[in-house]
C-alpha cells in the first residue's frame, strides 16, 4: 500500500473506492480517504491511497508567511526605532569577552529565558567604562527581538538629540517618537548621564520618556554611581523610576576597550 497522498477534487468515478472518513484535527475539516488506480503515467494501474478535504498544508503555509512578517515587521520596529553606536550592531551573547563578568552574563540570558509580557521586570547595569554593560544589553534586546517580542535599544543621548531635531523639520515628531517608546515590549535606555546635564530639559524630557514606560519591560546602563544621581532633584527622580521592579547588575572593573587598545600597543612595540 503506498503512502497517503492529497488529492483535489477526486470522486470515485474511475475505480476509485472510499475508504474512511474522519475529522481532521490540524484544519478540523471532514476528510475522505480513497484507494484508487493511477490513470496515467509510469505507474498507471497501480493503486494507492489518497485523501482530500484536508487544508492543514495550506495553513501551515499561511503561518510561515504570518511568522515571516511579523518578523520583518519587529526587525523594522527595531530598526527604525533603535539609536545604536555602530560598534554595538554585531554584539551577541556569544562574543561577550570580558570573562570577569560571567555572572551578569548568566543573569541577561536569563532574563531573557524569563522574559513574561504579563511581569514586567526592569534590570539595571550600573559600573564603570567600557565594562560590557551596553553589550549585554544590546544582545538581549537583539535575542528577545528573535523570540517575537518589539524591542528597542536606544542611546539616551542621541534620544534626546534626535527628540530636539523634531523642533525644527523632521520626519517625525515628538508624540511619534515617544508613542514608539511606549509601545514597545522592551525598552532599553543606554548611557543614561552621558548627556551631561543634570538639570533643565534635557533631565525633564528623560525623565517623561522613562515614567512614561512605567510598569513595562526596561533596562538602563548608567556609569554614574548611586551617589552621583544624588547631586539634583531631577536626577533623583529619574534614579528612583530605574530603581522600580529593577535587579541591579554591577560592573565595576578594567575598561575592555582600554584593554584591547594596550595590548595591540604592546604588540606593536
Amino acid at each position: 500500500m503506498r503512502s497517503v497522498r492529497k488529492i483535489a477534487n477526486m470522486t470515485t468515478d474511475f475505480n476509485g473506492k472510499v475508504i474512511k472518513k474522519y475529522l481532521c484535527e490540524g484544519c478540523g475539516n471532514e476528510v475522505t480517504v480513497i484507494r484508487a488506480k493511477m490513470l496515467f503515467g509510469p505507474k498507471k494501474g497501480e493503486w494507492f491511497e489518497g485523501k482530500k478535504g484536508c487544508d492543514c498544508e495550506v495553513y501551515e503555509i499561511v503561518r510561515k508567511e504570518q511568522e515571516q512578517a511579523k518578523a520583518a515587521r519587529l526587525k523594522r520596529i527595531f530598526d527604525e526605532n533603535s539609536l545604536i553606536n555602530p560598534a554595538l550592531k554585531e554584539a551577541t551573547f556569544e562574543n561577550f569577552e570580558p570573562n570577569e563578568f560571567g555572572q551578569a552574563l548568566q543573569k541577561a540570558k536569563r532574563y531573557v529565558e524569563e522574559f513574561d509580557l504579563g511581569k514586567p521586570k526592569n534590570l539595571f547595569f550600573q559600573g564603570s567604562f567600557g565594562t560590557g554593560k551596553s553589550h549585554l544589553s544590546f544582545s538581549i534586546a537583539k535575542a528577545l527581538q528573535e523570540k517575537g517580542y518589539s524591542t528597542i535599544f536606544i542611546s539616551t543621548p542621541k534620544l534626546l538629540t534626535k527628540i530636539r531635531t523634531t523642533y525644527g523639520k523632521s520626519e517625525m515628531n515628538e508624540e511619534q517618537i515617544i508613542n514608539a517608546l511606549a509601545d514597545a515590549d522592551l525598552v532599553v535606555f543606554d548611557d543614561i548621564g552621558a548627556e551631561g546635564e543634570i538639570s533643565g530639559w534635557p533631565i525633564q524630557k528623560l525623565f517623561e520618556v522613562i515614567d512614561q514606560r512605567a510598569g513595562k519591560h526596561n533596562i538602563y546602563t548608567t556609569n554614574l554611581s548611586s551617589s552621583e544621581f544624588e547631586v539634583s532633584k531631577d536626577l533623583r527622580r529619574i534614579f528612583s523610576r530605574m530603581m522600580m521592579d529593577a535587579e541591579p547588575i554591577i560592573m565595576n572593573g578594567t575598561d575592555f576597550r582600554k584593554k584591547q587598545f594596550l595590548k595591540k600597543v604592546k604588540e606593536n612595540v
